[in-house]
């Protein structure tokens, strides 16, 4: 059987067993010892084993905390527990105890009237406000710390459990505090804060330090990729060179022979009639010959049929070209260029298959100085980006499309940007496009070369280009070169691409 009695020091209902009648108890939140009556079933009062006739008004306010039952004939307090009482309002000093006093390095008769806030740094005073404020409302405080001067104006770090002790009439009494020095603990905790921010500051710079190495082994193979392609490109322009060569003077002698043999047959037809009167039957075995041959399709056709091959060739020529420039074998002349006109030559090239692609071209040109550059390879480098933009169009499956290019001066550098509406780049794809030999399009499409060599013909001249893309909304293709050419700068696809 259990009967509920009340604790002399903080007033809260207790439970206890009516066979604990007449031994002592405690309280667990505010530590009170007191003794149960005789009769727990018809108790009298309970008796304070501090206080035994009667208990001081500090002692009879009530808290607003729990209690359970604690057995025992009498808790000695703790050693060296830092305990006091303060005014509800003005936070002064009502009693400390005597460790907290060889703490503070007063006796109570020189904090009496004082405030505990006096002894407090300053920037952690508007905080204790606070949390007394709060102990007052709810009924205690846990476990905020604040920094308290000690002896010879040492900060100490107090760890503070705040208790609000309440009249009957439930006002505030006083505030009862224990206070716990941390100091060592909250040093540690901030030397543990340095240490852990400095290491990760040091794992950042490692992991920047491993992106670098990343990128510069990415740059060696890139490097090596493009010196094995060179070599290559090198031995096929070679190769091929020499047999263009000759086909290609064959050719131009074919040509002016075939005109003279055809003015010839023309000479010989105009002597037909007179033929057919001395020599009719050999009239008739030429005009057999004539029909097998098709003579008029012959005379009609031959010469184009040259001029075609002539085209043909001079189209393999330019790839040889294109060919021996990628491997730097062979540098174009260096000359100044207006970059703008270069542009408007490219778009000359291919003002056909605009038309038909149905591209409106939106140019922005800027007021540029002369470039200095190798002409033919920065034409072929606009020629290539807008190849590229027109293709995107035509892959998105659109009817109509657009280009917009840009030209600037930035500092002492041009820099063109050229946008399309097309398909865009998947961001897995966007990283290897600079690749050699890299293409998305349908065999016979596309060698992978275009911006391989777009790419390494920037480098050349010191420049860089970066690209942005995003899928189904299209691409934006920069380059930068400077104004004056800066031969030989090493670039590679991913310090040049933007991603």
């Amino acid at each position: 059987m259990h009967v509920t009695v009340q604790c002399v020091h903080c007033g809260r209902p207790l439970k206890a067993p009516v066979e604990m009648a007449g031994r002592a108890v405690r309280c667990a939140n505010c530590g009170g010892q007191f003794i149960l009556p005789d009769d727990l079933e018809h108790p009298t009062g309970a008796i304070d084993l501090r206080s035994p006739s009667s208990a001081m008004r500090r002692e009879e306010t009530l808290s607003r905390s729990m209690l359970m039952p604690s057995p025992g004939q009498g808790v000695a307090p703790v050693p060296g527990m830092m305990i006091c009482r303060l005014e509800p309002d003005t936070l002064r000093w009502l009693e400390v105890s005597e460790s907290l006093r060889d703490f503070l390095d007063c006796s109570i008769d020189q904090l009496r009237g004082r405030s505990f806030l006096d002894r407090l740094h300053d920037d952690d005073r508007a905080l204790a406000e606070d949390e007394f404020r709060q102990a007052a409302e709810l009924g205690e405080r846990h476990d905020f710390v604040l920094r308290v001067e000690g002896r010879s104006g040492q900060w100490h770090y107090m760890r503070v459990h705040t208790q609000a002790r309440y009249e009957r009439d439930g006002r505030v009494n006083h505030f009862r505090c224990n206070l716990k020095d941390v100091t060592d603990r909250i040093r540690a905790e901030q030397e543990l804060r340095r240490r852990t921010e400095q290491l990760t500051a040091a794992n950042e710079r490692l992991r920047q330090a491993n992106q670098k190495l990343k990128e510069a082994q990415s740059q060696l193979v890139h490097s090596e990729k493009l010196a094995s392609l060179g070599t290559l490109a090198a031995g096929m322009a070679h190769e091929i060179n020499n047999p263009l060569a000759f086909a290609s003077n064959n050719v131009a002698v074919l040509e002016r022979e075939i005109t003279s043999v055809l003015a010839l047959i023309a000479r010989y037809q105009e002597g037909w009639d007179a033929l057919h009167g001395v020599a009719p039957e050999l009239a008739e075995s030429i005009a057999r010959l004539q029909d097998d041959l098709d003579l008029p399709y012959i005379q009609q056709n031959l010469i184009q049929i040259t001029l075609s091959t002539r085209k043909g060739l001079k189209r393999v020529a330019q790839i040889v070209q294109n060919l021996r420039g990628f491997a730097q074998l062979d540098r174009a002349e260096i000359g100044e260029i207006d970059v703008n006109e270069s542009i408007d030559q490219s778009l000359g090239m291919l003002g056909e298959l605009l038309a038909r692609q149905q591209i409106t071209v939106i140019r922005d040109f800027g007021s540029l100085p002369l470039l200095e550059c190798a002409p033919a390879h920065i034409n072929q480098v606009f020629l290539n980006l807008l190849m590229n933009g027109m293709q995107a169009i035509e892959a998105a499956g659109k009817v109509s499309g657009k280009i917009e290019i840009t030209t600037r001066k930035v500092e002492n550098e041009i820099v063109v940007t050229i946008s399309d509406d097309g398909c865009g780049i998947p961001p897995e794809v966007l990283s290897k496009i600079f690749d050699p030999f890299f293409t998305t399009k349908p065999i016979g499409r596309g060698t992978g070369l275009g911006l391989s060599l777009t790419h390494g013909i920037i480098a050349e001249h010191g420049g860089r280009i970066e690209v942005s893309s995003t899928v189904g909304s299209g691409t934006r293709f920069q380059i930068s070169i400077p104004g004056r050419r800066v031969p030989n700068r090493p670039r590679t696809s991913l310090d040049s691409c933007e991603i």
